[in-house]
């Protein structure tokens, strides 16, 4: 009885990252989960600073947009977080909280101008037409320094 109950609180208390060796690259799904979560960021960051000054209702049409797609961006959330857990181990929430905010960090000093703000519209008004495949698109092409600061397992 004793083993059984050692047993199950050895398989609660070890995750399944935990027993995953780092590969010490990115699978092309999780690159892609990268880039999705970081466009979020940016855009939700973007969304929140033009809104009002310079565009109307910019973070409600964010918010509907994370709202109408929140199976998708836990998905991409997960596959995220699991992969972080496996190349860092030690300390992939420092790490995946430093990169979040490294973004968060970058998007706010951004100077805040009409160029700007109507380059985030065209964004979010793409995403409100084209769904998650259009948001998933420009993610590939606006965030591909995810490429440049993680290797892509061949």
């Amino acid at each position: 009885m004793r083993l059984v109950l050692f047993a199950a609180l050895a398989v609660l208390i070890s995750s399944p990252a935990a027993a995953a060796k780092p590969k010490k690259c990115f699978s092309l799904p999780e690159i892609r989960a990268e880039q999705e979560i970081r466009h979020g960021i940016y855009l939700r960051e973007a969304a929140k600073r033009c809104d009002g000054r310079y565009l109307r209702g910019s973070n409600d049409m964010w918010q509907k947009f994370e709202a109408a797609n929140a199976t998708k961006f836990k998905a991409a959330m997960d596959k995220r977080k699991r992969a972080w857990e496996r190349e860092f181990p030690d300390d992939w929430q420092y790490k995946i909280n430093y990169a979040d905010g490294r973004l968060v960090t970058y998007d706010r000093n951004v100077p805040l101008t009409t160029g700007f703000c109507e380059n985030i519209d065209e964004l979010l008004k793409e995403v409100d037409k084209r769904g998650y495949g259009g948001f998933s698109g420009q993610a590939k092409l606006i965030h591909n320094e995810v490429i440049d600061d993680y290797k892509v397992c061949q």
